[in-house]
Parts: C-alpha cells; structure tokens; sequence
C-alpha cells in the first residue's frame, strides 16, 4: 500500500467515525462543559427487582482538553464521588469544580459500581443510547444488571480501575476504592494497593 492510500485510509475512517459519532449527538450539545451542570442526579435499582440499590458508588471525572499547535492533548482536571442513599438515589454537588473550570473542560464521565452487579455503562440495562446530561435536571434511574458469569464481572470491573481515574484514587475515591476490592476479593483476585504508599 502507497504512502498516499495508506494516507486516504486513515483519512476516510476517521470521517467515517466522526459522522458515525456526530449521528449519535444531540443537535447544540457541545463536548465542553461551558457553564456548572450540576448537581447531578440520579436513582440506581436492580434491572431484575426494580429494587433501590444503596451503596452504589456514583463517580464522576472531568477532564480538560489542552489544544496546541499541531496536537491536543487531555488530562485529568477533577474527580468526585457519592454513594446511593437507601432508596438508591445519589446527588453530586461538583459546583465547586465546575464554576471555576478553565476553558475546554468536557462534562463529565459517570461510572456506577457495586460488588456484585455490572457496572454502568456498558454493563448496565438501563440507559441505553447517548448518555451525555442524563444526571442533569432530575437525573435519571439506571438499572443495574447481576451477571452470572465470571468474565463479565472481571471485564465489567476493570471497566472502574479506579487508577484510570486517579493517580491518587484511596485519597480521592475511597469508597469506589473499597468497593473494588471487595469485587476482586470475590472474584479471586488480589486487591489494588496504594502505589503512593510505596514510594
């Protein structure tokens, strides 16, 4: 293959995905955050019972997107966690981190994890779809699907490495955290430590 197809290629598939990723858009929504959304709002409940999940940990990431000449670059701006209440409800107050947000901070990220269930999204029942805003306003319920095999639960945990999310995660997000860790436990598998404790 020539320079030049390769070239043409790679060009074409990244059109190809960005119209595929654009279709899924909701018209005006914009990548960045622009103004505080929050708080956040939300319900977790088993997909099966319909049943209220309590302890469920609701984390959120924002990341900011730094453009430069020739390149961008994003990193890791703010992280934040809750824990559902007894009736399996959650409300995030990040107004602290989003009124004062530099330019270019996307919204944020959600992920949901208890032990026992898969995580949210993409282990989840319920939302399905575009997910950007859904905590906004009154939020939305999101059913929490128990799956049997134990692949999912492996794939559907690692999806909520709470390193992915912070290089500081038994400071910033202790009960997502622990809640891990009892997952892997389970699992058979040995628990993430503090990396910042071994240096």
């Amino acid at each position: 293959m020539t320079p030049w197809v390769r070239t043409f290629a790679v060009c074409t598939w990244v059109l190809v995905a960005y119209t595929a990723v654009s279709a899924l858009t909701p018209e005006g929504w914009s990548i960045y955050l622009g103004q505080p959304r929050g708080p956040y709002r939300g319900r977790v409940i088993d997909a099966d019972t319909k049943s209220p999940i309590a302890g469920a940990v609701v984390a959120a990431y924002w990341v900011r997107e730094r453009i430069y000449p020739l390149h961008s670059s994003r990193e890791r701006y703010a992280v934040r966690e809750v824990t559902t209440d007894d009736v399996g409800q959650f409300v995030l107050d990040a107004s602290d981190i989003e009124e004062n947000a530099p330019k270019r901070v996307l919204h944020p990220e959600f992920r949901i994890f208890v032990p026992g269930y898969g995580a949210f999204p993409g282990f989840n029942r319920s939302p399905r779809g575009f997910i950007g805003g859904i905590f906004w306003g009154q939020g939305t319920t999101v059913e929490l699907n128990r799956p049997d095999a134990r692949d999912i639960r492996v794939r559907s945990m690692r999806s909520v490495d709470p390193y992915n999310w912070s290089e500081r995660p038994f400071l910033e997000l202790p009960h997502l955290v622990e809640a891990f860790n009892r997952e892997r436990v389970f699992l058979g598998l040995e628990p993430i430590v503090d990396l910042e404790k071994r240096k």
